[in-house]
């Protein structure tokens, strides 16, 4: 990223991170030994494709937007930037070597949680950043992460009962 903020390079990063999440989960449904739990990878990496369409939307909605004030979006892009170099996978190689590692379902559920965890904060971040008309979409995804999360922790739940 340059010293100039640029929304479209935090939708363009949130779009990656919703591909490593496909290939993350696609590679867990693949590998998970019960069929509830290939179902619920099965379906969290097709969620991940929706909400890469949404962010597409997105990155043709905000055209030419920047932030105004050169200091707040210099802190500001060194933020999100820092919040997309932290992410659980940095590339989809990642993603699939972490999720072929994951040696238990237990391991593979906490490395998704610990996902969708990240996918939150970056989204919540973001959703200061866009236009007011790009925030319902935005709030939306947020709320599908958060729904995420809700469901991997109650499989858990059962898996540690």
């Amino acid at each position: 990223m340059s010293d100039e903020f640029s929304i479209q390079e935090i939708v363009e990063i949130a779009i990656e991170i919703e591909k490593n999440g496909v290939v993350f989960y696609s590679t867990l449904a693949e590998s998970a030994d019960t069929e509830r739990l290939k179902e619920l990878f099965a379906f969290l990496a097709k969620e991940e494709e929706s909400h890469i369409s949404r962010f597409q939307e997105i990155l043709e909605s905000v055209g030419g937007y920047q932030i105004s004030e050169i200091y707040y979006a210099t802190q500001y892009m060194g933020y999100m930037k820092a919040l997309a170099d932290e992410r659980v996978f940095t590339s989809d190689v990642a993603a699939a070597e972490i999720a072929a590692q994951a040696r238990s379902p237990e391991k593979a559920i906490d490395i998704a949680i610990a996902f969708e965890k990240e996918s939150v904060i970056f989204l919540h971040e973001m959703w200061q950043l866009v236009d007011k008309c790009d925030r319902e979409a935005i709030q939306k995804l947020l709320d599908e992460e958060r729904d995420h999360i809700r469901r991997l922790s109650a499989i858990k739940t059962q898996m540690d009962s």
